[in-house]
């Protein structure tokens, strides 16, 4: 295992070409660790320097990152090598959520999609990370792909070549046995097609499963007042740490009794 201050060229080449990789986060208060799979990297997912990287966070089930990221900003983004050389490469980030009805929204979306228009299509915010630390070990212990899947047409009714996409550089290589899943654009493009995807935003993206607060915009969309809902999360945070609280007033108390007997406050 090896730590670095910031992303090398060579870690960020390989990280933008893996097919999937997985956010990790958690409340500062709460029960449920979060940890979420995500794909399309070559379209989703991009390092925007040496510490810095964000991923276009299209509309899902649930809102915990997000939630998270509002919380306390922690982010931890991991990839993993499924061909021959194994490798597991961690961010350790402060992340801050960019929302789609937020200025800035637009240009981070053609900064990180490169272009391709379909990248917009059901997303709701742009998770943007600084990365303070970056972690890599072995990764031996992550099964790969059979290298005869993408290698040799032994076995296979048709040459591999027809039944794979080309990898990089022209060579079929083992992120050729990846490919996008269409149920999401299938979902997303009738739920724009209807006009309902803020709709949806407002039944399952306002508050996280720990009951913190979700998608600013959604929490609009069901007319929610933000600063009454930030208010009493910020509320629920101090009054959790009861123990940190007694203690603070009975060392008041404590100072004060001296003081007094000293006669400094007489």
């Amino acid at each position: 295992m090896k730590l670095y201050p910031s992303i090398s060229e060579e870690l960020a080449q390989w990280v933008q070409r893996q097919p999937v990789f997985f956010t990790g986060s958690a409340p500062t208060l709460g029960s449920h660790i979060n940890v979420s799979p995500k794909g399309l990297t070559d379209a989703h997912f991009a390092i925007l320097g040496p510490n810095e990287c964000a991923y276009i966070d299209r509309t899902g089930s649930g809102c915990e990152t997000i939630a998270h990221s509002y919380d306390n900003g922690r982010l931890c983004l991991m990839f993993m090598s499924f061909g021959p050389a194994p490798r597991i490469v961690r961010f350790f980030c402060q992340s801050k959520i960019v929302e789609w009805d937020e200025p800035a929204f637009p240009d981070l979306v053609r900064r990180i999609a490169k272009g391709k228009r379909a990248a917009f299509d059901g997303a709701r915010a742009v998770v943007v990370a600084q990365v303070f630390e970056v972690q890599t070990s072995c990764g031996f212990g992550v099964p790969r792909i059979k290298k005869g899947i993408y290698s040799s047409d032994e076995a296979l009714e048709k040459p591999v070549e027809e039944i794979l996409q080309e990898g990089v550089d022209g060579k079929v290589d083992e992120l050729a046995v990846f490919e996008e899943r269409p149920t999401l654009d299938a979902w997303v493009k009738k739920r724009v097609e209807n006009n309902t995807v803020q709709e949806y935003h407002n039944e399952t993206n306002v508050t996280s499963m720990d009951g913190l607060p979700g998608l600013k915009a959604a929490r609009r969309g069901v007319g929610e007042k933000l600063w009454v809902g930030d208010t009493r999360a910020r509320m629920r945070r101090v009054f959790a740490q009861r123990e940190a609280i007694v203690l603070g007033f009975s060392l008041a108390v404590m100072v004060y009794v001296v003081m007094m007997g000293l006669g400094v406050l007489a």
